[in-house]
């Protein structure tokens, strides 16, 4: 394709969207965008979607509960084929690859958080809407809300300096296969690539580099051409960047047969060789077991995707550690839902709600995050009940791992969500010297009856802020916000319904939190 031709054609779109080697350009005229700093850290996330809607109770076995296998008569995984773990977890056999770094290992090692009872209020059993729902960090099922970017997406494009206009020099994200997904889509653009062969996306990115000048920005037809004219040079430097990276990166582990295998050591290839992308998103279809999902042997489409799964998750850890890259790096799958508790009788589950997912890497608080199902106490829909809200994974992501503030967390998600804890905070800026502090907190008496009070003591200057959320992770009521001295502090939490709660105490954007039951 032409250079001018490109420009002509793209700028005369106005609007919509068009696709170059899996890049989609969208023309529109940005106002009045904010100037923040990129942080200059060297943070990975991976992002691994499961789409159909992941099996969880056929992936993380409730072995010692008796309602499991009166509801599954004949796909249950049997005490004895079930993989134990440090005698906390039990996982289906398939997460532990023969000869290679499986699941199971990667959990004694430290390096695997399980969070189970993962979820939303009200789940919408649409694969579509659900997907959405997931991917766009909004929890609404009303047809009429229209969900059209990412949380991640959001998040990114106020964290570059001049975007869209001004585009940083790696591409912010990077999707392996297909176009640009919703995650990395924002208000002000897309903030990512989408690629399968680093070598075709050279190619077809090649000649772009505009060889006409920019247009007055007195006119909209000026500003989009403008606008297209940078991303058609992006295109141009963004495929030598990809071919650069992967040219100069290489892989050391043994890596198996399988698409999302492949996507994974594609990823860590593009790692290896110096790519300063922030968010990889790569995908494995098949988890919509509505039939024959598994036999009596404990063979079948979900034992297989739950073993490419591990593979390929394995394999790209080994790389990582050997490489030297495993502490900049976490990873994290997500699934649209999970299945139902009963199987439906053709050896298969159909749509449910609450599931289990993964988080991997060195930056992980290693463990089971949640309690099993409970199978005696499903919700309106007969449907596993949830625990978390997922978004609380999210806020880990954007406040322990990218670095970002609880304010930043909110204004992505448009509400207060707690983060779970499942990441370490990783951060170059020093808490104590800004005065970002932990504190412990005494709630008394607990449980509580009838008056209960929050005491903390606080060794800065700061604002602090109180607040209370469900066990969910969802915001409840505010009890102080001010600015405080240094001292001890107390405060009532009285009014609250019978119930558990999170009382987290935030002095200058730092959180502490601590269990709080009432009982009336």
């Amino acid at each position: 394709m032409k250079r001018r031709s490109f420009l002509a054609t793209t700028a005369a779109a106005a609007v919509g969207t068009q696709v170059l080697g899996g890049v989609p350009l969208k023309a529109f005229t940005p106002m009045n965008m904010p100037v923040p700093m990129q942080p200059d850290d060297d943070r990975v996330l991976i992002v691994v979607q499961l789409f159909g809607g992941n099996d969880g109770l056929n992936t993380i076995i409730p072995v010692d509960d008796p309602n499991y296998y009166a509801i599954r008569p004949t796909i249950a995984v049997p005490k004895e084929k079930a993989i134990s773990v440090l005698s906390r977890v039990y996982m289906h056999p398939a997460l532990a690859p023969k000869d290679q770094y499986g699941f199971p290992q990667m959990f004694e090692d430290g390096r695997l958080a399980v969070v189970q009872g993962i979820g939303y209020e009200n789940p919408n059993l649409s694969h579509f809407r659900s997907t959405d729902i997931w991917l766009s960090g909004f929890n609404s099922s009303d047809p009429e809300v229209r969900l059209l970017d990412g949380w991640l997406g959001r998040y990114w494009s106020k964290h570059l300096p001049g975007f869209p206009e001004q585009l940083p020099p790696d591409p912010i994200a990077v999707q392996i296969g297909g176009s640009l997904s919703m995650l990395l889509q924002s208000p002000k653009g897309d903030i990512g690539i989408a690629l399968s062969d680093p070598q075709k996306f050279f190619e077809l990115g090649q000649g772009l580099s505009p060889d006409m000048t920019p247009m007055s920005d007195e006119t909209r037809y000026g500003r989009e051409f403008n606008f297209v004219r940078t991303v058609a040079e992006q295109c141009d430097k963004y495929s030598s960047v990809v071919k650069n990276s992967f040219d100069k990166g290489k892989n050391v582990a043994t890596y198996g047969e399988g698409g999302f295998i492949q996507q994974m050591k594609l990823v860590a290839r593009l790692i290896s060789g110096g790519l300063k992308s922030k968010i990889f998103l790569v995908y494995m279809g098949g988890f919509d077991t509505h039939v024959q999902q598994q036999d009596e042997y404990q063979n079948g489409l979900h034992p297989y995707l739950l073993g490419q799964l591990a593979s390929g998750i394995g394999s790209f850890m080994q790389d990582a550690l050997s490489q030297g890259f495993a502490d900049r790096v976490v990873g994290m799958t997500v699934s649209e839902f999970g299945r139902r508790p009963y199987e439906n009788g053709s050896r298969g589950t159909d749509h449910g709600a609450a599931s289990a997912q993964f988080v991997f890497g060195n930056g992980v608080r290693a463990g089971v995050y949640g309690q099993s199902p409970d199978l005696t106490n499903f919700d309106g829909n007969g449907d596993v009940r949830y625990q978390w809200d997922y978004r609380r994974v999210y806020a880990d992501v954007l406040e322990n791992w990218f670095g970002g503030s609880p304010q930043e967390t909110e204004d992505v998600l448009q509400d207060r969500v707690l983060p779970l804890g499942v990441l370490q905070r990783a951060t170059s800026v020093d808490d104590a010297y800004e005065g970002r502090v932990e504190v412990n907190i005494r709630v008394s008496p607990n449980p509580s009856a009838e008056h209960v009070s929050v005491e903390w003591y606080q060794p800065v200057n700061g604002v602090t802020t109180v607040e209370i959320y469900g066990t969910d992770g969802r915001y409840v009521k505010t009890l102080l916000t001010d600015r405080l001295a240094p001292g001890t502090h107390r405060v009532s939490a009285d009014g609250l319904q019978s119930g558990s709660y999170l009382c987290a105490v935030m002095i200058n954007g730092r959180r502490s939190v601590a269990p709080l039951t009432v009982v009336r």
